[in-house]
């Protein structure tokens, strides 16, 4: 009889362990679980932020990575790494590749002013308008900017056709921070650009 109170005892104590180690466990995962969905929306957040803050400094760059003429349908990557598009204040600087006419690609490289700017920030999307002169051509452009996945859609529209560009933003001060390269700096000196 000693035994099986001893035995009972025993189960008890290691059953109330169990009942407290599961307990305990399921209170980690739930607190760990808890805690990554709270980080992950708060990355979340501070991705917008930062985005938004971008966009509202009207000093960023556009990387392409993807190319289409919108009439004749024709997408292409885009892998050079100095091509981009960027707006400094109202300063607006076109170093991409074009393709007006089938299979013919030449690239804008444009250095220009913003006018009529405007942003507006719609469900997560900033979309950004303005006009520029190319000469006495006056071009159209439209940013589509996503807060949430960071893609960044540009379309030009020019007299001679409209060409949508697919990429990313990112601050100006990248593309300063790669123009004031030791390298850069002689380059300008010499007078290679």
């Amino acid at each position: 009889m000693k035994r099986y109170i001893f035995l009972s005892v025993i189960l008890l104590a290691t059953s109330l362990s169990w009942a407290q180690t599961e307990h305990l466990a399921d209170s980690a995962k739930s607190f760990t679980l808890d805690t990554a969905k709270a980080q992950r929306e708060a990355k979340k957040e501070a991705y917008a932020a930062n985005i938004s803050h971008i966009i509202e400094s009207r000093d960023y760059v556009f990387r392409p990575v993807t190319m289409q003429n919108v009439i004749t349908g024709n997408t292409r990557d885009i892998y050079a790494y100095y091509l981009y598009a960027a707006l400094l204040g109202d300063k607006v600087v076109l170093h991409l590749p074009v393709e007006f006419t089938s299979f013919v690609i030449d690239t804008i490289n444009l250095d220009t002013f913003a006018e009529e700017y405007k942003t507006s920030l719609i469900d997560g999307n900033w979309r950004i308008t303005f006009t520029m002169m190319n000469g006495s051509e006056k071009w159209f452009v439209e940013f589509f900017i996503s807060t949430i996945t960071g893609q960044a859609r540009l379309a030009i529209v020019t007299p001679e056709g409209v060409m949508r560009y697919l990429g990313t933003i990112e601050s100006g001060n990248a593309l300063r921070t790669v123009e004031n390269t030791p390298k850069a700096r002689k380059n300008k000196k010499s007078g290679q650009n």
